[in-house]
C-alpha cells in the first residue's frame, strides 16, 4: 500500500509539472497570436490543461494520460516555429478526398509546409510496418497526402516544398523513403530496419521502396494460364513501360540503393519476358482508375522513350469503366469455380485502411467483376486481402520503377 500511495505522489507530481509545462506554452504562443490557427493551437493546449487538472483534482491519474498527452507534440511545433520565416498558418487544414490533412506551419509566405512529428523514432516505424490500430495512418501515408494535397493547392504556380522536422530523431530508412517524395527531412537519423511497404500510391510506384523479394510468385494463383483476360494494376503497367525492364539494367548502375537494387534484380530476373509471356494470346484491360493513374504517373515521372511505350500500350488495352461488370460471359463456365474462391461479395466486405488502399480495392475488384487475371507487383494488397480471407484471382511480379530520368542524375554507366 505504501509503495501504491508513492507511485500516486510520484504521478501527481508529473502530473503537475506537465501542467505547469503547458501554461508556459500558452505564454510562449502570445508573440505568435497574430498568425492564423494561433488561438486554434491556444484551444487544444487548453483543453490538454482542461483534462490534466481534472484528473488531477479528482486523483484519477493515470501514466497513460501524461505518455498521451499531446503537450510534446505542441512544444514541438512551438519550437518549430521559431526557426521559420513568415509564418502565415498554423494548423491549416485542407480537405483531400474524404479526409482532412492538417498542415502544422505553413511558413514562406504559402511556399513551404512544415509537419512536426515529436513521436520516438521506433513508434514511428512500427507504425510503418503495420504494428498498430487499424485505421492510424503511418508516416509514409501522410507523406503521400502531403504531397497529393500540395499539388492541388499551388503557390505562386508551383507546389509548396514539405518539410518534415522529426524532434527525437528518425530511422534512416524512413527519412531515405520520405526523400525519394521530394520532402525534405531534418532530425538526427538513427538505424532502423529496412521497410517492407506495399507499392500501392502514385508515389510508392514512382520510386518504390524495399519488399521482399523472395517467391512473390508464390502469391499467384494457380491453374489461370489458360484464363484469357487480363486485368491490369498501374505496377504492372508500369513495370512493362519501365526504362529499366526494356534495356538500361545493362547500361546504368544507380547510386540510389532502391535504383540500385531494382536494377541489379532485373539483370538476375528480366520482368519483361514474363509480363510478354503471361500476356501472349490474351486480351488485356484495364479499369478506368488504373488508366488515370498510369497516365498521371507517366505525365510526372517518365522519360521520353517511356512515355512513348506508355502510349504503345494504351492501344493494346481495352479500358472500360470501373464498376464494369459486362464482360464475363467471355470467360464461360471454364474458369468459374477459380473466380469464386475470390469470396468477395456483399457479405464479406474488405475493409479499406493500410495496405489495402482505395484504389487497389477499385481496381482488384474490377478485375474479379469481368473475371480477369490481375497482374500486379502490388504485394502488400494480395497478403493483406489473403488475411481477411478474400484471396483475388492474381498473377503477382516483381516491382520496377520508372528510372528514364533518373538515369539522366543518378545513374552510372556500366563499363562493359
Amino acid at each position: 500500500m505504501e509503495t501504491q500511495s508513492e507511485d500516486n505522489l510520484h504521478l501527481k507530481d508529473r502530473a503537475l509539472n506537465k501542467i505547469i509545462f503547458g501554461e508556459e506554452l500558452l505564454k510562449s504562443i502570445e508573440s505568435y497570436k497574430h498568425i492564423e490557427g494561433s488561438q486554434k493551437l491556444c484551444r487544444k493546449i487548453n483543453q490538454e490543461l482542461k483534462f490534466l487538472r481534472k484528473a488531477y483534482k479528482i486523483n484519477s491519474l493515470k501514466k497513460e494520460h501524461l505518455q498521451c498527452s499531446n503537450l510534446t507534440h505542441f512544444n514541438a511545433l512551438i519550437n518549430t516555429l521559431k526557426t521559420v520565416d513568415k509564418c502565415q498558418n498554423l494548423n491549416k487544414v485542407f480537405v483531400l478526398e474524404d479526409r482532412k490533412i492538417t498542415v502544422d506551419i505553413i511558413s514562406d509566405g504559402g511556399l513551404t509546409w512544415t509537419k512536426v512529428i515529436a513521436r520516438n523514432p521506433k513508434s514511428v516505424s512500427q507504425i510503418c510496418m503495420g504494428n498498430a490500430s487499424y485505421g492510424v495512418r503511418s508516416i509514409i501515408d501522410q507523406a503521400q497526402d502531403y504531397v497529393e494535397c500540395a499539388k492541388l493547392h499551388p503557390c505562386l504556380f508551383q507546389s509548396p516544398k514539405i518539410i518534415f522536422v522529426f524532434t527525437n530523431g528518425v530511422g534512416s530508412h524512413i527519412a531515405v523513403k520520405l526523400e525519394s517524395f521530394g520532402i525534405i527531412v531534418q532530425g538526427d537519423r538513427v538505424n532502423d530496419t529496412p521497410l517492407e511497404l506495399d507499392s500501392d500510391s502514385d508515389i510508392e510506384e514512382e520510386y518504390p521502396t524495399y519488399f521482399r523479394i523472395s517467391n512473390v510468385s508464390d502469391l499467384s494463383t494457380k491453374d489461370i494460364a489458360n484464363i484469357n483476360k487480363v486485368n491490369l494494376d498501374v505496377s504492372a503497367m508500369l513495370a512493362y513501360c519501365s526504362s529499366v525492364t526494356n534495356g538500361s539494367a545493362e547500361l546504368y548502375d544507380f547510386n540510389v540503393p532502391v535504383l540500385k537494387q531494382q536494377a541489379e534484380w532485373e539483370r538476375l530476373r528480366p520482368q519483361k519476358p514474363i509480363l510478354d509471356a503471361f500476356f501472349n494470346g490474351k486480351t488485356l484491360y484495364c479499369c478506368q482508375t488504373a488508366k488515370d493513374n498510369f497516365v498521371n504517373i507517366v505525365e510526372t515521372v517518365g522519360g521520353p522513350t517511356e512515355k512513348i511505350r506508355a502510349e504503345e500500350l494504351m492501344k493494346k488495352l481495352i479500358i472500360l469503366p470501373d464498376n464494369a461488370d459486362n464482360t464475363r460471359t467471355d470467360s464461360g463456365e471454364q474458369f468459374r469455380d477459380i473466380f469464386d474462391k475470390v469470396q468477395y461479395n456483399d457479405e464479406k466486405i474488405l475493409k479499406v485502411g493500410g495496405k489495402i488502399k482505395k484504389r487497389s480495392f477499385i481496381i482488384f475488384t474490377f478485375g474479379d467483376r469481368i473475371q480477369a487475371v490481375t497482374v500486379t507487383a502490388n504485394d502488400g494488397f494480395v497478403r493483406a486481402a489473403k488475411q481477411q480471407g478474400i484471396n483475388f484471382v492474381v498473377f503477382v511480379h516483381e516491382s520496377r520503377a520508372l528510372t528514364e530520368q533518373k538515369e539522366k542524375v543518378k545513374a552510372i554507366p556500366i563499363e562493359k
